[in-house]
């Protein structure tokens, strides 16, 4: 069936507009410029007023109470945002806030956007997980994840919830789901081209291979997370990337932690930073080194230090954390310490909240205390309680098969997309030369459509004309067989019948009468090999060569190697080329010999039939008006899925046929 032209170009351009259309799926988005707000809104987006200054939640509540009260509820929803960001970032969960959140969730969340409150998921989260619920925390991101996002912001949101689920995931275990979290987070930071977003996708993939064992690929993904955070000057979060890679090297027992502990803390001091998070974890894992070098001194200077800064921040998180490291000072201080009373009340709850990385920190304490007093019962009993939790970090993730980390693993490639996204956006020509590649591509489709008709026609030209060709070839042999038949069969018979009838027979009478009869046998057998059928194609060749000689006083030679690979009807066809070539050569070459070979390689049939005769100018005669036989010898060749090639000079004549063996 024929498509027209037109139609043809008319569901082409469909489809390129409908390409270049809105595909939600791939669509990138840049940021949003910054909207000048007024002067209460600008101060409380200011980190260092939340920092600083003891009046921050008093602007805050007056500024939301009174946007409430101007059923403003998108202006009170943002500064919530501003402020839920900061408050989660360092893990003040205080309660008159929390109400404030918790009426706005209830009354007025409804009015305002889905996309625009995804902060209260996201506290709401930060807050169960600082109580060791991850449970509840994880449904709260997955909440936020369930939205499509819109612009710049609202893909950000997304696509933060999906990593802090891939955390929480690796934390509890799920290393699978883990993986499939931190790859959607890629995903759409890679649609806002975050720099920041892509160092937290390289800390999650270094959590992943750490817990599955692959210390190598850990500590390369955790070096590229600080290397990204360090490329845009966040400081906060170069710190992070350093703590997470000491804590990378403690889950795999790697040497190399007390070292990066001595170098981190010693930055962090000589930096004067007074970031109060950080210095609670740097400071924990300097207590530990020294504790370890039984510097106990310096380890109880610091943890004072501590002490009223965790107390502040009334986080149960870091709460733990710095109970633990006290522990450990306590037990290498007093081999006969015994107050564990809150880390053994807090380990079920962590073990059934799937809390596994801190249950494994709050075993290793217990267990330190059982060696140092000899207890090597409870000590082996601490070291499997140990490796079932490593085991419930891990083992998940080697039963849904690991080798998916490889085929997730293309973070380098993902940046080259990137980069070429970010072209494309800024890149101000993007739709004239979409424009220009359409009208060139009708263009071309134009030429290429007309040359595809022209090349079918010819083809289904030259196949008919190949088909009539084989058909003439193939009745005009079935009537030379017909009639060879009648004359070998009826005209000789009766003429014999004749010359036994006649009653005075002569010598002249009866040489006449075999004079004709010899004829019509030679009219026959030219007409038609009479035994062809029978005897097969090397053995009519053979004939033809062997009569050839004997009447024409003329050298002719045979080397046939045939394993009757064609059809009866081709094997015919082939004889005929072979007689009219042996014609042309007895009646223009002047030849003292010829030779004909016949043999089959890589599935083709090869035949040759050369002289060594006085030559022609092929193109000459071939264009001339007594080239029959030439021409009958290329179109017998064609009709049979062969090619004829016909060469020339003063030596003699070659005549080469190749055919492609269809068995």
């Amino acid at each position: 069936m024929n498509i027209p032209l037109a139609r043809i170009l008319s569901i082409i351009t469909l489809i390129f507009f409908l390409g270049c259309g809105d595909n939600k799926e791939n669509e990138v988005f840049k940021k949003d410029l910054l909207i000048k707000e007024d002067a209460t809104k600008t101060w409380l987006h200011k980190v260092e007023n939340y920092k600083k200054s003891k009046k921050y939640f008093l602007v805050l509540n007056k500024y939301y109470s009174q946007k409430i009260k101007e059923h403003s509820y998108m202006n009170a929803a943002e500064i919530l945002d501003i402020a839920c960001v900061y408050l989660a970032d360092s893990y003040d969960f205080n309660e008159p806030f929390m109400a404030t959140i918790k009426e706005f969730d209830a009354k007025y969340r409804k009015e305002v956007p889905a996309l625009k409150t995804t902060f209260v998921d996201a506290y709401f989260a930060n807050y169960y997980y600082d109580k060791n619920n991850l449970k509840k925390a994880s449904a709260y991101f997955r909440n936020i994840t369930l939205l499509k996002p819109n612009d710049y912001n609202s893909c950000y949101n997304i696509a933060r919830a999906y990593y802090d689920l891939s955390y929480i995931y690796y934390i509890m275990g799920k290393q699978n789901l883990s993986l499939d979290a931190n790859q959607k987070s890629f995903e759409y930071f890679s649609k806002i081209d975050s720099p920041k977003g892509l160092a937290f996708v390289y800390s999650n993939y270094a959590n992943i291979y750490s817990a599955v064992g692959d210390k190598k690929r850990a500590v390369e993904n955790a070096d590229k997370a600080i290397k990204a955070y360090k490329s845009i000057n966040n400081t906060y979060n170069v710190y992070i990337g350093l703590i997470n890679k000491i804590s990378i090297y403690d889950f795999l027992k790697d040497s190399r932690k007390s070292a990066l502990i001595d170098s981190t803390y010693q930055t962090f001091i000589d930096s004067k930073d007074e970031n109060k998070i950080l210095k609670i974890k740097i400071y924990d894992f300097k207590v530990e080194n020294l504790v370890q070098e039984n510097k106990l001194n310096e380890a109880k200077k610091i943890l004072d230090d501590l002490k009223p800064i965790v107390e502040e921040i009334h986080s149960d998180d870091l709460t733990q954390e710095y109970k633990v490291t006290f522990a450990l000072y306590e037990i290498k201080k007093n081999p006969n310490y015994s107050n564990f009373g809150d880390i053994k009340k807090a380990l079920p709850t962590l073990i059934k909240n799937q809390q596994y990385e801190k249950a494994n920190m709050f075993y290793g304490v217990l267990q330190n205390n059982a060696i140092q007093n000899n207890d090597f019962k409870n000590a082996l009993h601490y070291e499997v309680e140990k490796q079932i939790i490593a085991d419930s970090i891990g083992n998940n993730a080697t039963k849904g098969k690991i080798a998916e980390l490889e085929t997730i693993y293309q973070t380098e490639k993902k940046e080259q997309q990137i980069a070429i996204q970010k072209t494309t956006i800024i890149n101000k020509n993007t739709t004239i030369g979409l424009l220009t590649s359409l009208f060139l591509g009708f263009f071309l489709i134009v030429i290429v459509y007309i040359t595809w008709q022209k090349q079918k026609k010819l083809k289904l030209e030259k196949q008919n004309a190949q088909l009539y060709t084989k058909q003439l070839l193939e009745k005009t042999e079935e009537e030379r067989k017909r009639i060879a038949s009648d004359l070998h069969d009826s005209i000789s018979h009766e003429l014999l019948s004749l010359k036994n009838l006649i009653e005075q027979k002569t010598d002249l009478t009866n040489h006449k009468i075999d004079l004709i009869i010899n004829d019509i046998r030679i009219i026959s057998r030219n007409l038609h090999p009479i035994m062809f059928d029978k005897i097969g194609l090397k053995a009519t060749i053979e004939q033809l060569v062997i009569r050839t000689q004997s009447v024409n006083d003329f050298m002719v030679t045979s080397d046939i190697t045939y394993n009757n690979s064609l059809s009866t009807n081709d094997e015919l066809q082939v004889y005929r080329i072979i007689q009219e070539a042996l014609s042309n050569i007895i009646k223009y070459a002047d030849a003292l010999a010829a030779k004909i070979e016949m043999y089959e390689k890589n599935n083709c049939i090869y035949i040759e039939i050369k002289d060594n005769g006085k030559g022609f100018d092929v193109g000459e005669t071939l264009n001339g008006k007594s080239a029959f036989g030439l021409h009958n010898i290329i179109e017998r060749s064609r009709a049979i899925g062969g090619e004829a090639k016909i060469t020339s000079d003063k030596n003699g004549t070659i005549v080469s046929i190749q055919i492609k063996n269809k068995s």
